[in-house]
């Protein structure tokens, strides 16, 4: 069960993305938020400036990954934020965060010595149509854009869902690549009702150019999930 807190209100749910990926989902009421719910968090004092959006967003994120690692067998831990403003997941694990609206989801995976592991969670709203052509260019380029002008989905569904992957190989790259890199180090380059193929345009970190990766996607007509695991 997901943490009391004196105002917010929270509903935990969770569900199997793939065989082996437990999700953790929190739907929450930013309107319900105040300033004492975040005293839950360890690291409270680092959201002081935020508005309140952000720390609504922030604990609802923060309690689906408490759940996420008590599945794993970690008991009361909460990720704190890292010197890039990523989580901070305990030893053995790693993990991915996302929210959108009103719900947050996170997920965990066991870390891996021998192979460089990673996790990235992504949700998303649909971009309506008219947003769709005044962003696409920030997001994908002229190759890109024709590769979805080709797929089976109409062009705002299918630049949210490479816009959402991008930002599900983002999070699952980071901790090896220990740096930011923006949308044009990677492409779609397939696309399909299930899975979406990302290429590297050139080396990061570890990983080389023309690496690629698979991102597993479910959606319905208002929101959509991407994830990339690695190892």
């Amino acid at each position: 069960m997901p943490p009391p807190l004196k105002c917010m209100k929270t509903h935990l749910s969770q569900f199997d993305f793939l065989p082996q990926q437990r999700i953790f989902r929190v739907d929450f009421d930013p309107s319900t938020f105040c300033s004492d719910d975040l005293l839950w968090l360890p690291h409270h004092d680092k959201l002081s400036n935020a508005v309140t959006k952000r720390k609504a967003e922030h604990l609802a994120g923060r309690i689906a990954a408490r759940e996420a690692l008590r599945f794993h067998g970690i008991t009361d831990y909460v990720p704190g934020i890292g010197l890039h403003r990523e989580p901070c997941w305990p030893p053995g694990f790693t993990g991915s965060i996302t929210h959108s609206g009103n719900i947050a989801l996170a997920t965990v995976m066991v870390d891996s010595p021998l192979m460089p592991v990673g996790i990235g969670i992504d949700y998303e709203e649909i971009i309506t149509p008219a947003v769709a052509q005044n962003i696409y260019g920030g997001i994908i380029d002229s190759a890109e854009r024709e590769r979805l002008t080709a797929s089976p989905f109409p062009f705002h569904y299918a630049l949210t869902l490479a816009f959402s992957a991008k930002e599900s190989l983002f999070k699952a790259l980071f901790r090896h690549v220990g740096r930011y890199f923006d949308f044009s180090a990677v492409a779609i380059s397939k696309i399909d009702d299930e899975q979406l193929t990302l290429t590297l345009n050139h080396a990061l970190g570890p990983y080389r150019k023309d690496n690629k990766f698979k991102v597993i996607w479910r959606s319905n007509a208002a929101q959509l999930i991407t994830l990339i695991r690695l190892g």
